[in-house]
């Protein structure tokens, strides 16, 4: 859920850094890295955690590097952006947006909101797609989901449902079912959530 072909993609609230920015053209301009500065300062007292990537690469490569580290939001200022009071903002979730350097921590704020939204969506999505309840071990196994069980058995129960079914179990839900069922191996009556999946 928190990746992609990309690299990692982590929710702002728990990012080791939730905003990078980047200079852009700098050399060209010394307002560029003025305007970086101050903008970074007012992160910081505002309580983000960010970088300032000042290295002498090349652009593409500073974006490879934060995208696969899963840094939420890349904040790039460059003279024009200077002049229009602007700053170029990246989300690690896609969309871009020029957002005002006047009102820059609300501003950041917004856009992680929404890739927090945006993740909350694809997590949800995700387990919607891959989370499947199993109730009978007859019941045929896809590949790649992961099997929603009742289960409350012995040592000898979880053995009998890992070799009929192949797969082999995660761990109790935090959450237990809202009424009884029956656990799929012993019949007895529980309100125990597991869950069960391919191990590689």
């Amino acid at each position: 859920v928190h990746g992609d072909d990309k690299g990692l993609r982590l929710p702002p609230q728990v990012a080791p850094i939730q905003v990078v920015i980047m200079p852009v053209a700098s050399h060209k301009d010394p307002s560029v890295n003025e305007t970086v500065n101050e903008v970074a300062e007012t992160l910081r007292g505002a309580g983000f955690r960010i970088k300032v990537d000042e290295r002498d690469i090349r652009p593409g490569q500073k974006y490879w590097d934060w995208e696969i580290k899963g840094v939420p939001l890349r904040l790039e200022i460059g003279p024009r952006d200077v002049k229009d009071g602007n700053a170029f903002a990246a989300r690690r979730t896609g969309g871009k947006s020029p957002i005002p350097l006047a009102n820059i921590s609300n501003a950041v704020s917004e856009q992680l909101d929404i890739v927090s939204s945006d993740l909350a969506t694809l997590t949800s999505d995700y387990v919607q797609g891959t989370v499947m309840q199993l109730n009978d071990l007859s019941e045929d196994i896809i590949e790649g989901h992961i099997y929603e069980v009742a289960f409350d058995g012995s040592d000898a129960d979880a053995e009998t449902l890992e070799k009929a079914t192949g797969l082999t179990i995660l761990g109790n839900s935090m959450t237990p079912y809202d009424s009884d069922m029956n656990c799929i191996v012993s019949g007895k009556t529980t309100r125990n959530r597991q869950y069960i999946a391919r191990m590689y």
